[in-house]
C-alpha cells in the first residue's frame, strides 16, 4: 500500500516547537549534564583523584563542544565510539542532504536531530575512561520517583484491593473493567511526568493523580479504551507486551497495569522493553527497573514492599521478561523496524497485543510527520502492523492523529498550547496485523 506521507517535524520552521526545542530546550538539558560533570570534575579534584578529574574535564570539554555546535546549526558529525549501531547512524548522517546541503540541527527533521542529541551525549560518556558507565539523569529520575510517593501510594492500594476482589471471584464484569480503565488511565497520564520535556525540572505537583482521572478523561481527545479491552480479555495467545517510555512514576503505573492483566486475564507473560542507554533524560533502563524494584522492596509500606517483591519474583520467574534492543535508541521510525530490525519486529509479532508508552513512541509510531488531525491512526502508522497495539500518549510535540472532526479546533480554542503541554492524551488502538 502507498502513503503519501507529508513533511516530518523540523527546526526550519520557525516558531513551531520543534524549532522552540532545540533553541532552547535542549540546550538546557545538555547543560544540565555538562554541569553535573562538571561538579564531578571539582569533586574529584578535591580529592587528588587526578585521572577521573582529568576524564570528567574531558567530558565537559567534548559536551561543551556539542553545545556550541548545537546553538550554532552546525552540521551533524558522525558517531565515533564502538557501539554496534554505529553504522547505522553513519549511513544516515551522511545520506541525508537538505536542499543539496549537509544535515544540520535546525534543518533536517526534528526526530534526527533530537535523538542524535541523545546519542551523541551518550558517545562523549562511552569514549571515556571512567564514565563509561554513568548515566548522567539517574539523580533526576530517582528524585522524581521519592517526590511522586502519594501518587505511587494511592495506586498500589487501587491495584492491590481490586486484585484482591478478582482473586475470591467477586468482581463483576463491569468491577473488572472499572479497574481496567483506572488502571489504563493512570499508565496514560503517568506519562505527563517526563523530564525531557520539562527541561530535566522535577515536578512535584499533580498529586491527587486518583482523585483527577475523572475530570481528566474529557481531555482524553480519541478514547478506545472498550477496543483495548476487548482485545485483551480475548482467549489464545498469553503473551503482552509494553514498549516503556519513562522511569518514575510512568514504569510505576505501567507495572500495575501489567500486574493487573496478569491477574485478570490469560496473560501469563509480559514482555517490557526498555532504552539500553540513557535516553531523553527519563526514559527506562534496566538500571531503572532494579533501583525502582529495590525501593519498593525497601518501603516502609507494606503493600508497596508486597509489590516490589511480587515484581522481582515475576523477573526471576519469567512472567515479567526485560528486553533491549539497539532500535528503541535509533532515529528511525517505526515503519522503518522491518528493514532495519527484522528480528525486532519478528519478535513483537509473536504478542497478543502492543502497548506503546509516551511521546516519543508515538511520534515514532506516525513518522513524526504533519499529518491532518483527522487522518486514520491506521492510516498514519505507514504499514507498521507486527501486532494489534494499542498507543497510550500525552500529547507533548505537535503531531497527533485519529482525532474526529472539529476535535482539534474544539482543543485549540480552549489551550492554545493543547499539542505541547501534556494536558490532552489520546488512547489509540489499531488492529490492521501483517497486511491483513
Amino acid at each position: 500500500m502507498a502513503y503519501n506521507r507529508p513533511e516530518p517535524l523540523s527546526g526550519k520552521y520557525e516558531g513551531s516547537y520543534a524549532y522552540l526545542t532545540i533553541r532552547d530546550r535542549m540546550p538546557v538539558i545538555l547543560t544540565k549534564v555538562i554541569d553535573g560533570i562538571h561538579r564531578k570534575a571539582t569533586a574529584y579534584t578535591k580529592e587528588n583523584n587526578k585521572e577521573y578529574a582529568e576524564d570528567a574535564k574531558g567530558l565537559v570539554s567534548k559536551l561543551s563542544e556539542l553545545n556550541y555546535k548545537m546553538k550554532t546549526n552546525k552540521p551533524l558529525t558522525n558517531i565515533e565510539d564502538k557501539k554496534n549501531d554505529v553504522k547505522l547512524w553513519n549511513d544516515i548522517l551522511e545520506s541525508v542532504k537538505v536542499d543539496g546541503n549537509d544535515l544540520a540541527w535546525y534543518n533536517g527533521a526534528w526526530l534526527t536531530c533530537e535523538t542524535y542529541l541523545y546519542r551523541k551525549i551518550y558517545e562523549a560518556f562511552a569514549l571515556s575512561n571512567y564514565h563509561q558507565d554513568c548515566d548522567p539523569f539517574k539523580d533526576q529520575k530517582q528524585a522524581s520517583f521519592i517526590l511522586q510517593k502519594e501518587n505511587i501510594t494511592s495506586l498500589a492500594n487501587i491495584l492491590l484491593s481490586g486484585i484482591g476482589l478478582l482473586t475470591k471471584n467477586s468482581g463483576s464484569d463491569d468491577q473488572t473493567y472499572s479497574l481496567f480503565e483506572t488502571l489504563l488511565q493512570f499508565s496514560l497520564w503517568g506519562n505527563k511526568f517526563d523530564l525531557s520535556v520539562f527541561s530535566g525540572e522535577i515536578l512535584a505537583q499533580h498529586s491527587q493523580l486518583a482523585s483527577r482521572l475523572q475530570n481528566m478523561k474529557s481531555k482524553i481527545l480519541a478514547n478506545d479504551t472498550p477496543k483495548a479491552w476487548a482485545a485483551l480479555e480475548s482467549q489464545g495467545n498469553p503473551r503482552i507486551d509494553f514498549i516503556l517510555d519513562n522511569a518514575g512514576l510512568e514504569l510505576f503505573t505501567d507495572l500495575c497495569l501489567a500486574e493487573f492483566l496478569l491477574n485478570s486475564t490469560n496473560t501469563s507473560v509480559v514482555h517490557l522493553h526498555i532504552k539500553d542507554i540513557p535516553w531523553f533524560v527519563s526514559d527506562t533502563t534496566e538500571a531503572d527497573i532494579n533501583w525502582t524494584l529495590k525501593q519498593l522492596q525497601d518501603s516502609d509500606i507494606d503493600f508497596l514492599s508486597q509489590l516490589g517483591h511480587r515484581w522481582s519474583k515475576r523477573i526471576s520467574n519469567g512472567s515479567f521478561v526485560v528486553r533491549k534492543h539497539l532500535f528503541w535508541t535509533l532515529c528511525h521510525d517505526f515503519s522503518q523496524m522491518k528493514s532495519v530490525a527484522n528480528d525486532l519486529y519478528n519478535d513483537l509479532s509473536k504478542s497478543k497485543f502492543l502497548f506503546f508508552k509516551g511521546d516519543l513512541n508515538y511520534r515514532k509510531l506516525v513518522g513524526d510527520l504533519n499529518w491532518p488531525y483527522t487522518t486514520p491512526f491506521s492510516v498514519a502508522l505507514c504499514g507498521f502492523s507486527p501486532a494489534p497495539l494499542c498507543a497510550l500518549r500525552t500529547v507533548k510535540a505537535e503531531v497527533v492523529v485519529g482525532l474526529e472532526e472539529g476535535r482539534a479546533e474544539q482543543a485549540q480554542s480552549a489551550d492554545t498550547d493543547w499539542m505541547i503541554s501534556g494536558d490532552y492524551a489520546v488512547i489509540q488502538t489499531s488492529f490492521y496485523t501483517n497486511g491483513q
